[in-house]
């Protein structure tokens, strides 16, 4: 198929079956992920809070995040998400911290499919989702930010991020919502 167009977006929007439903599951999910990725509620983090998030009936939005164990060692998971959440530093240096293979602060398969998930619930007005879903999207679309070999995954993610930011504003949408029509239109881009 060739590039969709960017009213697709819109066709998908419009053909949201309920948005009030998925505007309520929206502010369940976030309320409640909120309190546990907080500086204070990623202190007491347990197993059971990280491998809950992973799992689609918790997260109720991504079904593919939950294939590897991320809580070996949930001090380092701590550290790590400690970091994402600390909005004092700039978001580029937090991923760039916690870039699989490179951060100082990395961890096993805690990657941008999972961090990005978790900036969202975290702060749903900032931050949107960068996984496979919605790079294929942004793809088909023409709108993925091109990077060199050499950039670190929070620059890409800065990147990445303003664009998703500028599509939920342009089209009147939540980001949990644009991730929603995201992973329709990349579901296009594979037929």
């Amino acid at each position: 198929m060739g590039q969709i167009p960017l009213t697709q977006i819109q066709v998908f929007r419009d053909a949201t079956p309920s948005v009030i439903q998925l505007k309520l599951q929206e502010q369940e999910v976030t309320a409640y992920w909120q309190v546990i990725f907080s500086l204070h509620g990623i202190a007491t983090l347990t197993k059971q809070d990280i491998t809950g998030f992973l799992r689609y009936e918790q997260n109720k939005r991504w079904r593919e995040i939950s294939k590897e164990n991320v809580a070996a060692d949930m001090d380092a998971l701590r550290a790590a998400l400690t970091c994402l959440v600390d909005d004092s530093q700039p978001l580029a240096e937090r991923l760039n911290r916690l870039e699989p293979g490179h951060g100082d602060l990395a961890v096993p398969h805690l990657g941008k499919a999972k961090l990005t998930p978790i900036l969202l619930v975290s702060h749903p007005r900032q931050y949107g989702v960068w996984n496979d879903y919605s790079e294929n999207a942004l793809r088909g679309l023409g709108l993925m930010p091109e990077f060199t070999g050499m950039t670190r995954l929070g620059d890409q993610y800065r990147l990445v991020n303003d664009v998703l930011v500028q599509l939920a504003a342009d089209n009147m949408l939540t980001l949990w919502w644009l991730d929603v029509i995201l992973e329709q239109i990349a579901r296009l881009v594979h037929d």
